[in-house]
């Protein structure tokens, strides 16, 4: 089955974690990539999940190089014994660093249970959505200018 949380609302990470704790509780095994993101997330010094590293330098702010990373995140997720996907911030990684063909290439020849998360809408994904959720923002801290807070928002 797929997932896909996306939207611009708080929640699409802690939404795909917490199925993923639920599916670690009933057994299961979950691989957990982050893109875009660097390893200063909280959650990741506890999560018991098989965790695919980002590289430090480009969270945010990809390069060309940052391709590379993706192909072999991609490649670790297709490989992995994991019965559990997740792939955070994964749509906002489409087209520049992932083709939309390497997404559905990756979403329709797999057995496992997938997550997906981010902001942007991709159709051809969307379509193969088993569940689709979508998370909207009314309101932020943010918006008056408060930062991202450790233990909150990473």
């Amino acid at each position: 089955m797929i997932h896909i949380y996306y939207g611009y609302g708080k929640g699409k990470t802690s939404s795909a974690i917490g199925a993923g704790m639920r599916a670690k509780g009933a057994g299961k095994s979950v691989f957990f990539a982050q893109f875009l993101k660097d390893n200063k997330s909280s959650e990741l010094t506890v999560l018991p999940f098989d965790i695919f590293e980002a590289p430090e330098s480009v969270a945010f702010n990809p390069d060309a190089s940052y391709k590379e990373w993706t192909d072999a995140a991609l490649d670790a997720a297709k490989n992995s014994p994991c019965d559990f996907i997740i792939l955070d911030e994964f749509l906002d990684v489409i087209p520049n660093f992932v083709s939309v063909a390497e997404a559905i290439d990756l979403l329709k020849n797999t057995d496992k249970e997938i997550i997906i998360t981010g902001h942007k809408e991709i159709k051809e994904l969307f379509e193969l959505a088993d569940y689709l959720t979508f998370m909207d923002k009314i309101k932020h801290p943010y918006d008056k200018g408060v930062k991202a807070r450790k233990g909150i928002e990473y």
